[in-house]
């Protein structure tokens, strides 16, 4: 996860990108000769928005080596000595036009070049246009007090316009050849839109959902048990963990889910142990494939090797099973409500 609190946007170019009422071309772009000029107090702006944007939400992406794309071209000769940056931006919003599909939206597509520390980095957003009013107070020709009102159709980069997808390509991670950096795609929640991904851009995700969920499935179980938090906030935890799994949400956000489920004062310790075990800590998108299995059943492993095993809905306060902590100290397992309905012999295992 890339901090981007120090990020500083150089020149940036943005063209347009229109729709036609051509069936054949459904695009086309209006293209800029030169960088916007922006005031310092603009250029904060626009950085902050950023920013906003990026916080905690890029997931990691590499260029697919079996997906031809003049963006990673234009990219890598961005970075090369006396490189015409416009001209290569300008190759950038042609290839949007020409990818985008008809039930993609029209907007402004920006190319910056921008500084992370002692990186050189690319950013390429698409934002959305709006429409807004403009209101100017003013005196009319017989002296009263009146609105100027003025209808303004292309508003970009308000608070409420939102930056629909940004790639931000890093030199050092491209310093081999094969271009690195970080998405977000604010459009899609869950994956990404395939034709920005990857025939615009041509990259992939550096590591699935499937590995992600996986990942985080195990590594969040494991900062749950190694915390300092009770028996029953454990199994609470845990238990939370596997609903969230299990829920119709089509993303995991990590942080979020700390906030929501972990008791307070336990945030931190388990943020840290999480992160130690390599776990996801920014915004994915959820596929439990991998992890199916494992979210059905929930066991709990007792120190004298009595285990329990049940679905996550019946382990928890108020469930069939509970666990408190007993008056001498250990924990204490009560499981009611239910019938055994047979015994099995497990040959040992």
């Amino acid at each position: 996860m890339t901090n981007y609190s120090g990020l500083e946007l150089g020149p940036i170019v943005m063209h347009q990108v229109r729709r036609t009422d051509d069936p054949q071309r459904r695009f086309e772009v209006h293209l800029t000769d030169e960088p916007v000029v922006l005031e310092s107090e603009d250029r904060t702006f626009l950085t902050m928005r950023f920013l906003k944007v990026l916080s905690n939400r890029g997931v990691a992406i590499i260029a697919d080596s079996d997906e031809p794309s003049e963006v990673r071209t234009a990219v890598l000769q961005m970075w090369a000595p006396g490189t015409d940056f416009v001209a290569q931006s300008k190759s950038i919003a042609m290839s949007l036009s020409n990818v985008q599909p008809g039930s993609a939206l029209a907007g402004l597509l920006m190319v910056a070049q921008a500084k992370l520390g002692g990186d050189d980095l690319l950013v390429v957003a698409k934002v959305e246009h709006q429409e807004a009013m403009r209101l100017e107070p003013t005196t009319n020709a017989v002296g009263h007090q009146v609105y100027e009102v003025e209808h303004i159709r292309d508003l970009v980069f308000g608070d409420a316009a939102r930056i629909y997808k940004v790639a931000v390509f890093s030199r050092s991670s491209s310093a081999a050849g094969i271009v690195g950096g970080e998405l977000v795609d604010e459009q899609n929640g869950r994956g990404f839109a395939e034709y920005f991904l990857t025939r615009f851009l041509g990259m992939k995700l550096r590591e699935e959902p499937a590995v992600l969920t996986e990942r985080f499935l195990t590594g969040m179980t494991a900062a749950i048990n190694q915390s300092t938090m009770g028996a029953e906030a454990k199994i609470d935890a845990q238990s939370s963990l596997l609903s969230e799994l299990n829920s119709n949400t089509n993303f995991i956000n990590p942080n979020a889910f700390i906030q929501a489920h972990i008791p307070a004062g336990h945030g931190s310790e388990i943020r840290h142990l999480a992160e130690a075990s390599q776990t996801p800590t920014t915004q994915f998108a959820k596929d439990t494939s991998r992890v199916d299995t494992q979210t059905r059943r929930m066991r709990v492993d007792l120190a004298n090797g009595v285990l329990v095993i049940a679905p996550p809905s019946e382990i928890g306060p108020e469930k069939s099973v509970r666990v408190e902590e007993g008056a001498d100290g250990t924990d204490l397992i009560t499981i009611q409500g239910s019938r055994i309905t047979s015994l099995k012999s497990t040959g040992g295992r």
